[in-house]
């Protein structure tokens, strides 16, 4: 996933030694932080390599940050497999992944977070391999919740299930949710800066309603 913004990098850490200073049932996952701090590596050697540490991180621990962003570090492989024409590849590391995905969500269904960080995996992925219908499914069940997230959140999430319409070849909804999106302020929808096939940076709202209580087991 995309790295911090460099500007919010230093509350970040602040906030993260926070919770852990002051839950005592708090999980420290160091991998999923490197991964948050600079992103998951391009190098397929380093790829492969932190994609194994997140795996042993969650075998150590049982947070299930560890396992999602483990689940993302195979999905990148694979991305990298398709690009070389190794299909082989590319299908096993994609079945691995998604498994890994679907499994965090489906044994803690009743948890908006971690469903959210699925989306936010999928609606990213390269069409090639991405799965637009489970966005739609997870978005709309996420914009149906009540007072789970702020509007910041809400306005990502929305975002993510334009780029979903998108993918799965339904037009005339996505420049419907297009045109909402853009009816609110642009610091509201600063995202929309970033090109179409590249993944936005984590802002705090992520890290701080998304990231740290998954960190600490909520």
């Amino acid at each position: 996933m995309a790295q911090v913004h460099k500007y919010y990098w230093p509350l970040w850490v602040g906030l993260a030694c926070t919770v852990v200073a002051n839950s005592a049932d708090a999980m420290t996952a160091p991998e999923v932080d490197k991964v948050i701090q600079h992103g998951l590596p391009e190098q397929s050697d380093a790829l492969a390599k932190t994609t194994q540490a997140l795996f042993q991180e969650f075998e150590k621990t049982k947070n299930v940050t560890s396992l999602i962003f483990y689940s993302y570090g195979m999905l990148r492989q694979a991305n990298h497999f398709s690009a070389v024409n190794d299909f082989i590849h590319a299908s096993e590391y994609a079945k691995t992944g998604f498994f890994y995905l679907d499994e965090a969500v489906d044994t803690h269904e009743e948890n908006p977070r971690i469903r959210y960080l699925r989306a936010r995996i999928d609606a990213y992925l390269p069409a090639v391999i991405g799965r637009c219908v489970v966005t739609l499914d997870d978005t709309e069940r996420l914009l149906r919740g009540k007072n789970v997230f702020d509007k910041d959140i809400v306005n990502h999430i929305e975002y993510m299930r334009y780029r979903a319409l998108v993918s799965c070849n339904q037009p005339q909804q996505a420049e419907l949710l297009m045109k909402k999106i853009k009816a609110k302020s642009s610091g509201d929808a600063k995202y929309l800066n970033t090109k179409f096939h590249t993944e936005p940076e984590w802002d705090m709202n992520e890290v701080t309603q998304v990231v740290i209580p998954l960190l600490k087991g909520e």
